[in-house]
């Protein structure tokens, strides 16, 4: 990935990508703009903290010798989309329990009437 290419937004939480978009008038910059902006400036720009500065730069480094970044976890790829289809599930179980309770909550109210 060169500097000159897209910075890719698309990798990024909700709060940078709405940070960098607002910052540059809603269109995509490419890497060398968004690096090009201070850490001083950055941080006067609302939703960007010293969290999200530091994702932010981690897309603006370049890597040496154009070698891919590594995996932050060191877990492999399927062993982390198992882990997040587990917590999908579970979340979903949990908002399961969450709508039986506030319907009975509901209807305990309506019969007490």
């Amino acid at each position: 990935m060169g500097l000159d290419d897209p910075f890719p937004i698309e990798k990024c939480s909700g709060r940078v990508r709405g940070a960098i978009l607002a910052e540059f008038q809603g269109r995509c910059p490419t890497i060398r703009e968004v690096a090009s902006i201070s850490d001083a400036q950055w941080l006067t720009v609302p939703n960007i903290g010293p969290t999200t500065l530091e994702e932010l730069r981690s897309m603006t480094h370049p890597v040496a010798n154009g070698e891919s970044r590594p995996n932050p976890t060191g877990m492999p790829d399927g062993e982390l989309l198992s882990r997040l289809n587990r917590l999908q599930r579970e979340l979903s179980i949990i908002v399961g329990e969450i709508r039986t309770r506030l319907s009975a909550g509901i209807s305990k109210k309506n019969e007490q009437r």
